[in-house]
């Protein structure tokens, strides 16, 4: 039986995507957005989301919960539905976390929801929430993973990673040190040649060399007065799975210092319609005027 109540915690930039693709299909959303800013409760309004007023009424009301959260919440959020299930009669939920986190940490809240009646699926999310039905893949892993292959239905790209719960996560941290590392170092690279004066002449030529990637990457720095906390996060999150198998992490720790030095400007600005503001020239510009990197 396909998904017809899809609870999102929580309502940011990729949560409100997934809810309006979702409606859009004429599924049920629903949110618990207690203690949550103004901005969110009305983003979630936007996106045609129900809101409810406890974890235990989002557990109750949802066929599946997606969890959407920063690296750091992931837990919690996992611990808070373990709390709701126990309170309440359940047949069977399914919990899908598609949060950048290590795969150490999705085997902890495995660990969390065992033994109540809930199927837990392993996830990441590779792409723009804006594209979510064009180029964006949801990779899952776990025994029970092919189970969310029919959220291809409502417009998803939905790949099986394996039958292991820690895969989809590895994945999406391991990729996501490409994605943060390109945005970290040329960031610190544009913010020098702005500086010196060369920043048109050496768009220019990384344009002639690398096609592409300065247009590619510059949408992800756009969006780091919004996002830079969240994806030190993701760092930290890699260089601890580096750690644990074994493996001394250099760029994932130095990438993670320029993501929280963004972080600390406190620029960010979340809209209401889950949209990104502003260019690349202009992100720039917003970083060096508030003293990014000056020592």
């Amino acid at each position: 039986m396909s998904f017809q109540h899809i609870g999102i915690l929580s309502i940011g930039e990729m949560g409100f995507h997934w809810a309006r693709l979702l409606t859009a299909k004429n599924i049920k959303v629903l949110s618990f957005d207690k203690n949550r800013s103004q901005t969110t409760r009305r983003r979630a309004v936007n996106a045609g989301v129900t809101s409810v007023s406890s974890m235990v009424e989002l557990a109750s009301a949802s066929d599946l919960i997606v969890s959407l959260v920063v690296p750091t919440a992931a837990r919690q959020v996992s611990a808070e539905l373990a709390s709701a299930l126990s309170a309440i009669e359940k047949k069977s939920l399914y919990f899908l976390d598609a949060n950048a986190i290590s795969p150490m940490t999705a085997k902890k809240i495995q660990s969390t929801l065992a033994y109540l009646p809930v199927t837990f699926i392993d996830g990441c999310i590779i792409g723009s929430a804006t594209k979510l039905s064009q180029d964006t893949v949801l990779y899952v892993s776990g025994p029970a993973a092919a189970k969310i292959e029919q959220l291809g239905e409502y417009g998803f790209s939905v790949k099986t990673l394996g039958p292991e719960i820690g895969q989809a996560s590895a994945f999406k941290i391991i990729y996501a040190g490409l994605t943060k590392g390109l945005q970290g170092l040329l960031v610190e690279l544009l913010m020098g040649a702005k500086r010196l004066n060369l920043l048109d002449q050496l768009i220019e030529c990384y344009d002639e060399r690398f096609p592409g990637l300065v247009t590619k990457v510059g949408r992800g720095i756009s969006a780091l007065p919004v996002h830079a906390g969240r994806r030190a996060q993701e760092m930290d999150e890699l260089q601890q799975t580096l750690r644990y198998y074994g493996l001394t992490s250099e760029m994932a720790p130095a990438v993670r210092r320029v993501l929280e030095s963004i972080a600390a400007l406190n620029l960010a600005k979340a809209t209401e319609d889950g949209t990104r503001k502003g260019t690349l020239q202009e992100t720039l510009a917003l970083l060096v005027d508030n003293g990014l990197l000056m020592k």
